[in-house]
């Protein structure tokens, strides 16, 4: 057997291990060998067709913004691809106006080894039609949970007319990963951190997915990880935190919120080297193997019930 192995909590009492060096493993008896695995919390694939066509994100103003990857680069073999690359062993993709819960779910069945699925929603305030697409998507085309967009769909995670889609999502035990940053001119307001508290206030027992550390307003982070069931990926914001403070700030950052609410994500769509970087950072803190293996997969395995 490798020293050096990839993979994930078993619930068994016996590992059966050939390498007679190991021969003292045999019979152990213990709730989980522990395997880790490398989770990526956060990509993204476009629908076809895949061509050299730019990707266009619609939003909710009727403008659009073209970041500049080309279509033909952000497909599932590029993405598994770039996991392989990387040792990343499965990643949660997830739906937006540029790819269908559908498309999505005809993915996550042809890879259902490596990939899983977040579902979109075409708006979230419409609490009686977004409930039957999100349910639809769970319960028939085998996504994992729901994500959310205030660029896109044109909402605040404040308004009170999105407490009964989220409240739908935590009846189900099911994540909610909202965008949460700067990005689109325009939205600045829609993505304050405040916004999210209220959503908690109103929805305590809903599993919050902050994306983006907040980008640079990640030091709200810090109030936000007193409570309960909101957790934080780190794409953009880890990454945006050391290259302005350096990795000893950010070290005691993540001392501070406590590394059981970090979850590693990437944003890949198609390739912007964020994968790598945040992967790369996140060995270089100063935290244990066991304190790393949370935040690059055990959190989000306990969050998504794997």
């Amino acid at each position: 057997m490798s020293s050096e192995v990839k993979g994930r909590a078993l619930d068994c009492r016996v590992c059966t291990i050939e390498d007679a060096s190991y021969a003292s493993m045999l019979l152990l008896n213990i709730r989980c060998f522990y395997l880790y695995m490398i989770i990526d919390g956060h990509v993204h694939l476009v629908d076809p067709p895949h061509d050299e066509e730019k990707v266009v994100f619609n939003l909710a103003d009727g403008s659009t913004a073209v970041p500049g990857m080309s279509r033909d680069v952000v497909t599932p073999g590029n993405l598994i691809a770039s996991m392989d690359k990387n040792g990343i062993e499965k990643a949660v993709v997830m739906a937006l106006d540029i790819c269908t819960n559908e498309y999505l779910s005809q993915n996550v069945k042809r890879h259902e080894d490596r990939l899983l699925g977040f579902a979109w929603v075409d708006d979230p305030k419409d609490a009686q039609e977004s409930i039957r697409q999100f349910e639809e998507a769970v319960g028939n085309l085998g996504l994992v949970g729901l994500k959310l967009h205030p660029d896109m769909q044109g909402f605040k995670a404040s308004d009170p007319e999105i407490v009964p889609l989220v409240r739908r999502a935590a009846e189900l035990d099911v994540p909610v990963l909202i965008h949460s940053m700067q990005g689109f001119p325009g939205y600045f307001y829609n993505n304050l951190p405040w916004h999210i508290d209220v959503l908690n206030h109103r929805v305590p027992e809903a599993k919050i997915i902050v994306a983006h550390m907040f980008g640079y307003r990640f030091m709200d982070v810090i109030t936000l990880a007193e409570r309960p069931n909101i957790y934080t990926e780190t794409s953009w914001g880890l990454t945006a935190m050391a290259e302005l403070h350096g990795l000893d700030f950010v070290n005691r950052f993540v001392r501070r919120i406590g590394v059981d609410n970090l979850i590693y994500g990437s944003d890949w769509v198609g390739s912007h080297g964020e994968m790598e970087r945040q992967i790369e950072l996140i060995r270089k803190l100063d935290l244990t193997r066991e304190e790393k293996d949370k935040i690059l997969g055990e959190n989000l395995f306990q969050i998504l019930n794997l």
